[in-house]
């Protein structure tokens, strides 16, 4: 049996639902700024162990699918990792990861259509 896609998957959503469920921001509670906005910080090794888990998920999918070409296997990978970091971003409140994420899975969405014309896949 194949192993590699069923673990992928599980470690894709367990990296996303370790985001949605502890996001990575964290609240300095012992810090008082006189506008009354709470002081955040970004955790860095959570939400890398989230991205981590997200993207090792993403690429054993994608090396158990078995894709046509490797422009389609890439365009697959930027899309999957693309929409991971920016649903993990977006629940933590990051930004700039949240834009980095929307266009890594843009681009991968180029890529994949650009491996599908190349080599004449439908």
């Amino acid at each position: 049996m194949n192993w590699k896609k069923p673990m992928g998957l599980v470690l894709y959503l367990l990296g996303i639902g370790l985001g949605i469920a502890k996001p990575s921001v964290e609240r300095l509670a012992c810090m008082a700024i006189p506008s009354g906005k709470v002081p955040t910080r970004v955790n860095v090794s959570l939400l890398t162990g989230e991205l981590g888990l997200m993207m090792l998920g993403s690429l054993l999918i994608g090396l158990s699918h078995g894709f046509k070409n490797t422009h389609r296997l890439n365009g697959w990978l930027a899309v999957s990792s693309g929409l991971g970091t920016a649903i993990i971003a977006g629940y933590a409140g990051i930004e700039g990861l949240l834009l980095f994420g929307v266009v890594l899975a843009t681009l991968g969405l180029v890529v994949y259509n650009l491996g599908r014309v190349a080599y004449g896949d439908s």
